[in-house]
């Protein structure tokens, strides 16, 4: 480190995390790209920078508060980096545990230096700080870990691990012997700086990449998904349906159940195509909550809906039904509450089994939505089932 200094890889530092959070403010403020978790992030990195490269920030001010300085700048860092790494991955852990561990480690610092101690406030920020390095650490492994391959995983992960075991040593080193502790005087000065240096960078970098992630599934959810819904879209349900298909030819069966909403047309005229989008999502989150993972749900267009049931017996047609008629009671016993009304809706069913040769699926569609008339012919908020496809389509399987 001949030819660097320390002032000179403090100013770098202090460059790379000003930049930083310029790049995350203007992802969150003009691109709208995780808001919230952009502006902990430039939060985050102000603080690294008031941490590390802002030491002469305070001359001439109080000695206790240019003491704290430090460690309640890196306290806040990560405490800001665990906040938005949760945003990112949409976590449901609330922040109890960020403020009750950064409260003690704060108070920890506040109180050393009241008493005049120097070693109890790193101790406390230490703590703190190693503490939070594992919750990040265990968000980005259980956020990502079953989304992505392994590689890409511990590629994602492997910046807090590293932080992790840093502040885990120095923290032990704090504790054993003050004089050597890994970040302290045992470390030289452009060693620490190159150090958090490459920690940020390499954090930094695993944030890029889970915001890419991020976008890419959003933009594969948005061309496989309903926008409105969240069910699937025609085309991927389609291609599910053929997928459907294929494994029909190994005896996997499965029922056809088309589903058409009730007298849509009067919500929309009579409430708006607000109180019409609103009916759509609620019926939507009804059925989602009575099927099953298995059970691939699409919107074919309006207020029409179809769905594929495996079926543990290809030719159980009964067991569809009773499905069927589960979905159609709960709609029929949960009104869509719009501007404090009640709105009733029924919705009209049509079941049926696929045909073996019928690559697309064309055929079940075609029965199910044969079936669906007949129900709306019939007085609607009914369930009605193709029994006469029943028996060969299970007889063609018995025979595959």
């Amino acid at each position: 480190m001949d030819s660097l200094d320390t002032p000179t890889l403090l100013q770098v530092n202090a460059a790379f995390n000003a930049m930083a959070a310029v790049a995350w403010l203007l992802l969150a403020v003009l691109f709208r790209v995780a808001p919230s978790a952009g502006r902990l992030m430039a939060a985050a990195h102000l603080a690294r920078i008031v941490s590390q490269g802002c030491g002469d920030c305070l001359a001439g001010g109080p000695a206790l508060l240019q003491q704290a300085l430090a460690p309640a700048g890196t306290l806040a860092c990560l405490a800001l980096l665990l906040l938005a790494l949760r945003r990112m991955l949409r976590s449901r852990q609330r922040p109890r545990d960020v403020a009750l561990i950064g409260g003690v480690g704060a108070a920890g610092v506040v109180g050393g230096l009241l008493a005049g101690t120097a070693l109890l406030p790193q101790l406390a920020s230490a703590g703190a700080v190693a503490a939070l390095a594992v919750l990040c650490t265990r968000e980005m492994l259980v956020g990502v870990a079953r989304q992505v391959s392994r590689v890409v995983t511990a590629f994602m992960v492997l910046p807090f691990a590293a932080l992790t075991l840093v502040s885990a040593l120095h923290l032990l080193a704090l504790a054993g012997d003050p004089a050597r502790h890994l970040l302290g005087p045992g470390l030289s000065a452009p060693w620490r700086a190159v150090l958090w240096l490459l920690l940020s960078a390499a954090i930094t970098l695993s944030l890029i990449a889970l915001m890419i992630w991020r976008l890419v599934s959003r933009i594969q959810h948005l061309m496989r998904h309903d926008a409105l819904t969240g069910a699937l879209n025609r085309r991927a349900f389609e291609r599910t349906l053929a997928d459907h298909q294929a494994l029909l030819q190994r005896g996997h069966g499965f029922a056809v159940v088309m589903m058409d909403i009730d007298h849509f047309k009067r919500i929309n005229d009579r409430l708006g195509h607000a109180a019409g989008d609103a009916a759509l999502q609620h019926t939507v989150r009804l059925w989602r909550a009575e099927l099953r993972e298995v059970d691939p749900l699409g919107r074919m267009g309006g207020e029409e809906f179809c769905a594929l049931l495996p079926l543990a017996h290809p030719g159980d047609l009964t067991g569809a039904v009773r499905v069927a008629e589960r979905l159609r009671e709960a709609l029929a016993a949960a009104p869509l509450v719009w501007r404090g009304e009640p709105v009733a809706l029924t919705a009209s069913f049509g079941v049926a089994l696929p045909a073996l040769a019928d690559p697309a699926g064309d055929t079940g569609l075609a029965r199910a939505d044969a079936q669906l008339y007949r129900a709306k012919a019939e007085g609607r908020n009914r369930v009605c089932a193709a029994a006469d496809a029943a028996a060969p389509a299970a007889q063609g399987l018995a025979r595959a």
